[in-house]
């Protein structure tokens, strides 16, 4: 479940609204800074993300991501996009910004996948 303190629109919302029902195996999540993710549907789906717009009741700040962030806390938080403006749907699994640096590509913090090869 996402995380309580945050509020926004579920992943899920987002694509029921659109008539979309998880439409290809990954995303990238861009972002208005240049900076992208990419994030498979089933760690969006299923209320496991979402797109932040308040914490604690207030608008999102600026230097946290606001005014919407991709939060998928289930994963490093790299994936957490601040600044996201698109959610691109891809049939593969394309790197993102970190992960074209040497970052993992699915990033699940309980398995230390932190770089490529963790």
């Amino acid at each position: 479940m996402v995380e309580a303190q945050h509020r926004g629109v579920a992943v899920d919302d987002i694509l029921a609204d659109a008539g979309l029902s998880a439409p290809t195996p990954f995303a990238l999540a861009h972002c208005y800074d240049g900076y992208s993710t990419n994030v498979p549907i089933a760690d969006l789906a299923m209320g496991k993300a979402m797109v932040a717009l308040k914490y604690e009741g207030q608008p999102l700040p600026r230097d946290h991501g606001g005014p919407a962030r991709l939060l998928v806390p289930h994963l490093y938080f790299w994936k957490s996009a601040k600044w996201v403006n698109r959610l691109q749907f891809t049939e593969r699994d394309e790197a993102g910004f970190w992960e074209l640096r040497g970052y993992h590509m699915y990033g699940d913090p309980w398995n230390e996948q932190r770089y490529t090869n963790d």
